[in-house]
């Protein structure tokens, strides 16, 4: 299994912020990360055997975790889509309904602060599930 490590996520999250403000230069969102936050996601993601279960949890929790100043489902969105390629998954969004699906997913883990959402990061979980295939 190929992993990923903070500074890869932390990589993703610069080219994503640098990628937004090109297209909205008027936003001022600062890259800048809780470093911590990010590698307590790691290690708890390394319990995880199914690579298609630990990028949910990657997907979940980035942005339940909020390591980043900004731009943190995105992150999660490409950090788990590269975790799934890099180890021969493809996972593809087939259309606006899923995509706007998973968008609901996401803002509905981050709103609960105290713990990560078992039931949500169990849709999470088996929304990937139908949607990742073998390459």
């Amino acid at each position: 299994m190929i992993e990923i490590t903070a500074d890869n996520i932390i990589g993703i999250n610069e080219q994503i912020l640098k990628e937004y403000l090109e297209i909205h230069p008027r936003n001022h969102e600062r890259i800048g990360v809780r470093k911590h936050e990010l590698e307590r996601i790691l290690i708890e993601a390394e319990t995880i055997n199914s690579i298609i279960d630990k990028a949910a949890f990657i997907l979940a929790a980035i942005p339940w975790a909020q390591p980043f100043s900004g731009g943190n489902k995105r992150t999660a969105y490409a950090t788990a889509k590269i975790l799934l390629e890099n180890n021969g998954y493809n996972f593809e969004i087939q259309s606006k309904k899923d995509e706007e699906f998973l968008r609901k997913l996401l803002f509905e883990i981050q709103e609960e602060r105290a713990r990560l959402n078992e039931a949500t990061l169990a849709k999470i979980t088996l929304y990937l599930h139908n949607r990742t295939s073998e390459i």
